[in-house]
């Protein structure tokens, strides 16, 4: 008798351990208690470029692209299939304070950030790259290196040399900072063309909505008015105006405070892009280039004075024209107290220096 019942343990031993842990996957699928809330924007993801879009039935911010392409530019012509509104994600490509949320940032071009200590050394660090202009008016991606600092040497070198590192230094970074406002733009649309079908947007959804408008400093339900907020500021305008506005790089506030832009500090207004002069305040101090960058797109995007370069970038894109530097630097009248004249001398820097050959240039994904 003791025979059989050794054999029957010895035969339960191999079926023992599996049995235990089915059991306990059971209990744990079908009777753990519900998940504590968390930060809304865990949940959001953006489905850049060439991604396949989602179902009807499954949610667009879980249809992510295995690998980031290279930066796209959002266009508008493009009509939404009605039975499948995730598919108006596929019509577009992509700021600290304006990030897109959750996992989306990781899942765009990750940047290398960079910090060089002199020209010399910034200089090596494209070499290593392989990163030159004339590459990438040749159509070659931009290599994602973000420059943290101007280095304080920079003076040093002569007026061409001097601005070809400039420029080399700040494509990247203008890029990076547009690749996050597309995102939120895209996921905008998303939302816009998702609020005409009868179930609408989730709670998470609306919250995210909200709190994008916040940063945009607009009401959420003025969606016209979001659209024309959220969008870029082409690369040749960024670039010319950093120059300009620094030096290539070369002032005190540059060197001692990253400010580029001409951004100064006004009591009660954040980040105000106003033109210096005495009692009007210090330079805006920034811990990083890209942080300067930030602000000089969110400016754009949101400040009284600028109302007009947003009115127009929007006619440009409800046309399906590109985004033109050249042409939309003309609104920008009041960034300057030289009004038109500082607009003449932007758009001779933009010519001299060809810029507008970068309103077109994308990320590297590597």
């Amino acid at each position: 008798m003791s025979s059989i019942f050794r054999s029957a343990i010895d035969g339960g031993r191999l079926y023992a351990f599996p049995a235990v842990w089915a059991v306990v996957f059971v209990a744990g699928v079908g009777g753990r208690e519900p998940l504590p809330a968390v930060d809304a924007s865990s949940f959001l993801s953006f489905n850049i470029g060439d991604a396949q879009a989602a179902s009807p039935t499954q949610s667009a911010f879980f249809a992510l692209a295995a690998q980031p392409p290279s930066l796209t530019f959002v266009r508008h012509d493009v009509e939404p299939d009605e039975a499948n509104p995730s598919g108006a994600r596929e019509a577009s490509g992509g700021h600290g304070r304006f990030a897109a949320p959750g996992n989306a940032v990781r899942r765009q071009v990750q940047f290398r950030p960079i910090n060089p200590r002199t020209a010399d050394e910034l200089a090596g660090f494209f070499r290593d790259a392989s990163y030159t202009l004339t590459d990438i008016r040749q159509g070659e991606a931009v290599p994602p290196i973000k420059v943290e600092r101007v280095p304080d040497d920079l003076v040093t070198k002569e007026g061409p040399q001097r601005k070809l590192l400039f420029i080399t230094a700040i494509l990247p970074v203008v890029l990076e900072v547009n690749q996050r406002v597309l995102a939120e733009r895209e996921q905008l649309l998303f939302l816009c063309n998702k609020m005409g079908l009868p179930a609408g947007i989730t709670t998470i959804e609306r919250l995210w909505l909200e709190a994008l408008a916040d940063r945009y400093d607009t009401p959420s339900d003025k969606l016209d008015e979001l659209f024309r907020r959220v969008d870029i500021v082409p690369p040749s305008m960024a670039i010319a105006q950093g120059g300009v506005e620094s030096g290539w790089g070369t002032s005190f506030a540059a060197r001692n405070g990253n400010a580029l832009f001409g951004q100064i500090q006004v009591a009660g207004r954040h980040n105000v892009a106003v033109p210096w002069q005495p009692g009007a305040g210090m330079p805006q101090p920034f811990s990083n280039v890209g942080e300067a960058a930030d602000a000089y797109v969110a400016n754009l995007n949101t400040h009284p004075a600028y109302v007009a370069f947003r009115v127009e970038r929007a006619a440009l894109r409800e046309r399906g024209e590109a985004l033109d530097g050249y042409r939309l630097i003309g609104t920008l009248l009041r960034y300057s107290e030289l009004g038109q004249q500082y607009v003449g001398f932007i758009r001779q820097v933009m010519r001299e220096d060809k810029l507008t050959d970068f309103d077109n240039a994308k990320l590297s994904s590597y």
